[in-house]
This record gives structure tokens, sequence and C-alpha cells, in this order.
């Protein structure tokens, strides 16, 4: 299925939300922090480290949901921190000891902004860099079965996505970049990765691309204040196919 909504501006006036715990009903206000975890006023539920517990009764960050009572739809932001909670939940969990986890990299979301109702943006975690949508409140995808690839078109072309449902969360839509990320230095490197193609998505495609329609399977790149001046300059199409450029040893 094909999907040709238009990008919409992101969304600045939402603001991340209290979260509740479902256990003991302890609320975590990004306004106040958390004195138990030496937490200060102003961290975001997502921003919270992937170990932070409930303070009250130890419950973990996917126990959590949006304050009932504060929206008919969990905020858009309080999804994305939910998302990243549980993934750094299976992270710690199950994916320490895996030899094709990046030590070097965590859970983080990046980039995310408002499509046609839904979100997209970069998931970045320690075994993959996945662009992802996020269903909105008026989404319905329950017509898709897990592992249905959807297709929809973005200014860069047309970029297929797979059904998934997430634990402990419900619906999402992945679009792979990269797996493994052994090749991804560090944090800073997968931030740079995920705003680049977060950028080049929305910068119309060239009608003459031979590449307009390709699958957007990878995509790897390193900040260009480290690339050797004697490389050639990456473009941006080459970006999106996943072409890598390579390191000082290998020029």
């Amino acid at each position: 299925m094909t999907s040709t909504a238009p990008i919409l501006a992101e969304d600045n006036e939402t603001a991340p939300g209290r979260m509740e715990c479902g256990v003991c009903w302890y609320v975590y206000d990004p306004a106040v922090g958390d004195d138990v975890w030496q937490i200060e006023p102003g961290v975001a539920f997502h921003d919270l480290p992937a170990h932070w517990q409930c303070p009250t009764c130890d419950a973990k960050m996917s126990s959590f949901m949006p304050l009932s009572g504060e929206r008919q739809h969990a905020d858009a932001e309080d999804d994305i921190a939910r998302i990243v909670a549980i993934y750094r939940r299976i992270d710690l969990e199950r994916m320490q000891d895996l030899p094709f986890r990046n030590d070097a990299l965590q859970v983080e979301a990046v980039g995310f902004c408002d499509w046609h109702g839904d979100r997209l943006g970069v998931i970045i975690s320690p075994w993959f860099i996945n662009l992802v949508l996020v269903p909105g409140a008026d989404t319905d995808w329950s017509v898709y079965r897990h592992g249905d690839k959807v297709q929809y078109v973005f200014p860069a072309g047309r970029y297929d996505f797979v059904h998934g449902d997430l634990e402990d969360f419900g619906f999402i839509q992945s679009c792979s970049l990269m797996s493994p990320v052994g090749d991804v230095q560090d944090q800073d490197t997968a931030r740079l990765i995920g705003e680049e193609v977060m950028r080049l998505m929305m910068i119309e495609a060239d009608p003459s691309d031979d590449d307009r329609g390709t699958p957007l399977l990878s995509a790897v790149a390193e900040p260009e204040a480290t690339t050797p001046k004697t490389q050639q300059p990456i473009s941006r199409r080459e970006l999106l196919r996943g072409r890598r450029i390579p390191s000082s040893e290998e020029t």
C-alpha cells in the first residue's frame, strides 16, 4: 500500500507530559524531576537514564503511561519516550552479551516530527538504526499483519516500512537504515546519521534519479568534521542508498 500524504511541519508546541507508573501510580513530572535518582527538573521522561526505575516501587520505565486524563490520546512525545524506554529495557535484559551489539551506542530518538498525523523519526540502538513511523490518534493500522510491507511516498522518494507490534507499546512501522551498527564509531556519529537522513528525506528527489522508488535500506556517514579532506564528498543519493564513507586507512 502507498501513502501520498504530505509532509507536515514539526509541532513545537507539544511538550513532554507527565508519566504515571502503572504499578504504584507514582507520577514522574519533568518539571519536578526525581530526588531519589537525583534527576534535576527539566529532564523529559525519554531522557532519563536507561537504568532509571520508579522511585517508589522499582517498576521499569516500560510500566509508565501518560498520566490519565491529560489527553484523550497519548501525547506524541510520550509515545516516543515509551518506545525509547522499551528498547532500553530490551537492551539491558537481552542484548548485553550479543556479539553484534555496539557498546559505543545507546538507545535514542532523533528528529521525530509530525507526518500526516503520525510521527516520523529515527531510533538509534546498539544493534540497529531505523527510520520509524509511530501512529497518531486517528491512524488505524489494524488492517496490517506483523511483517507486512507498507510503502510511503516522501519528498525523497518511495520507501518500504515493515509493520510490527512492539511489546508493551503497540504498532510501529520501521524502515531499516543500518543493522548491525558495528561501523558506527560513537553516539554523536549515530545521531548525525539520523539527523542527516531526516533532512534528506524531506528534500525533493530529482525526477531523473534512477533510485526513486528504491527502498531505503541503510545510511552510514561519518561527521563532516572528521572526514579526511582527500575523500570525495558523499552525495544525497549515496547516503540514502547506504554508501559507507571509507575511513582514512582505506583511502
